[in-house]
């Protein structure tokens, strides 16, 4: 083989490997950039659920504040506490302590809400109320209870 041959190759394994070292180094390059999106998108969604987390623990807190200081329907309270309980964690709503809310979830759970309350008529509004009435009175002290149990429960855990 000549001389020319020979640097002639060594050139074009010289562009070879060049071109695959730039192919390679751009590969890199884009596993990087996808591991640090990945990575920022993690932290967002972490953040929405911590930002999520609080917002149930306050909605729970205020809720449980107005309970005691009979700012709002019980039922209605009980509705509130158990949906947002099992948005934060099913387990801590079985407690024995907050079971209640369960309960009178279970036993409201047929009367009609928002729209369909609205498009019921007056007979059929006073008898639901009376149903709500003796909720109230059957589950009154259970209620507050539980109320002052989830206002003393250390939430901090869940956010």
């Amino acid at each position: 083989m000549s001389d020319a041959t020979v640097y002639s190759l060594i050139v074009v394994n010289l562009l070879v490997v060049a071109g695959l070292s730039v192919y390679i180094w751009r590969l890199l390059l884009k596993q990087k950039t996808r591991r640090l999106d990945a990575e920022r998108k993690l932290q967002e969604i972490a953040a929405e659920v911590r930002e999520h987390r609080l917002y149930l623990i306050e909605s729970l807190q205020v809720i449980a504040q107005s309970v005691i200081n009979g700012e709002i329907p019980l039922v209605e309270a009980c509705i509130r506490c158990k949906v947002l309980l099992d948005n934060l964690d099913p387990i801590l709503g079985q407690r024995e302590d907050l079971l209640v809310f369960n309960e009178v979830f279970q036993q409201s759970n047929h009367i009609p809400r928002m729209e369909a309350w609205k498009k019921l008529k007056g007979p059929q509004k006073v008898e639901f109320m009376g149903l709500i009435d003796q909720l109230e009175a059957k589950y009154k002290d259970s209620i507050h209870h539980a109320a002052k149990s989830l206002l003393a429960q250390d939430l901090s855990l869940y956010h």
